[in-house]
């Protein structure tokens, strides 16, 4: 599969829950069907993430270690835009966003952005990395707190606990009532449960893989 491929599947990824979702709802276009579809597009790419994280090798083939850890850095951010869409479009169409069940899915939105400002302040490579400011913040946390490079990708790997939070928000919702829609609810909730184990399986192997042949595989691991 070449990168263009990738991309495209990568991107089209919530099509079909999201027409499945709408077609269970029944209901004309309107802000709830656009809040559901942005739901379940910022549900799959967060999915996505810890698929990417265990860096499967037809990922790797199509788009090289390189292009995979900017595809898993930029991510994020469209997660948190979908998210806070999917928040204001129901809020906006009169649902309630203070519910037990909105909670789970508001936790997840904090815990993902809090992860976007630890790792751009403190781990990416990015351009911001650059400014003299910056440089002189993270050597002065990493200095001040003993953090290191280990210490910091353990900080950032509780964004898994993301997922859970957001597959019990997706499960208590009313459009994924079983009643309603089982096979939207067992399609998220199994993909959520797929790309976690990928992920727990990478992390796993890559434990008891010697340093050499980590390094190999594509340098610092997400």
């Amino acid at each position: 599969m070449g990168k263009k491929s990738f991309l495209t599947f990568y991107f089209l990824s919530p099509a079909v829950p999201v027409a499945i979702y709408l077609i269970a709802l029944g209901a004309p276009i309107g802000l709830y069907a656009l809040s559901v579809a942005c739901g379940i597009a910022a549900f799959v790419y967060l999915c996505n993430q810890y698929l990417l994280a265990s860096r499967p090798r037809f990922a790797m083939k199509a788009l090289g270690a390189k292009g995979l850890v900017a595809l898993h850095s930029a991510m994020p951010i469209a997660i948190v835009v979908l998210a806070l869409a999917h928040r204001f479009l129901k809020s906006a169409a009169g649902l309630d966003t203070e519910s037990f069940q909105a909670e789970f899915g508001a936790a997840a939105l904090v815990l993902v952005a809090v992860a976007i400002v630890f790792t751009v302040l403190l781990m990416a490579a990015t351009p911001l990395s650059a400014y003299e400011p910056l440089k002189r913040f993270k050597a002065w946390a990493y200095r001040r707190t003993g953090l290191d490079y280990k210490k910091a990708r353990l900080i950032h790997n509780i964004t898994v606990a993301a997922a859970p939070l957001l597959l019990v928000h997706m499960l208590l919702a009313g459009s994924s009532s079983f009643s309603r829609n089982p096979a939207g609810a067992v399609l998220l909730a199994g993909w959520a449960l797929f790309s976690l184990d990928s992920y727990a399986h990478y992390r796993v192997r890559g434990r008891n893989q010697p340093a050499a042949n980590r390094q190999g595989a594509g340098g610092r691991q997400s």
